[in-house]
């Protein structure tokens, strides 16, 4: 037990470069396939950038579609994700396919570094979201809620294709089912 808490150290301290971040990358849907995913100090360096130029909440959504497309696309090199196709009938045979619960878990991950990073500076996150308008309709994504104001939001990277920023929609809208 001492030597794997020593190795432990050793990977926190040393495998990593300063300011690096580790994800667990999820596809093939259900997380079905999962590859650990290397975010540089480049990329995070990028991210947090993008994300304190954002002087509104409007502006920092809007930095999250690019930050999120941005780690999708850092993704791809990693693993076969760049085949992806918005929503699960374009892509059902797939090696990379993305359902909601690989994407939302993506996002999910990702948001909660950037927040545990304190770059979240109008929203913290709120975790899963879950609809269901139609009995077999079951779609998830990932909550927003604003600091300063009672507005909730949804980031939803399934219904569009790879390289596509994800939609960031207001939760009332999303619940009632809306796709682009």
């Amino acid at each position: 037990m001492r030597r794997a808490w020593l190795w432990l150290l050793w990977l926190v301290l040393y495998a990593l470069p300063a300011g690096a971040a580790e994800l667990t990358l999820c596809y093939h849907y259900g997380c079905d396939q999962q590859r650990r995913l290397e975010l540089g100090e480049d990329a995070l360096s990028w991210m947090q950038q993008r994300l304190q130029a954002a002087d509104s909440a409007s502006d920092e959504r809007n930095a999250l579609q690019d930050v999120v497309l941005a780690f999708y696309q850092l993704a791809a090199q990693q693993a076969p994700v760049a085949a992806d196709r918005g929503g699960n009938h374009e892509d059902a045979r797939i090696l990379g396919r993305m359902d909601c619960i690989d994407h939302s878990h993506n996002v999910a991950q990702l948001l909660q570094l950037l927040d545990a990073r304190q770059w979240l500076h109008y929203h913290h996150l709120a975790g899963a979201v879950f609809r269901a308008p139609l009995l077999f309709n079951q779609h998830y994504a990932v909550g927003l809620d604003a600091i300063d104001a009672p507005e909730h939001w949804v980031i939803d990277a399934w219904p569009r294709d790879f390289g596509a920023p994800p939609l960031v929609v207001p939760l009332a809208l999303w619940k009632e089912g809306f796709s682009p």
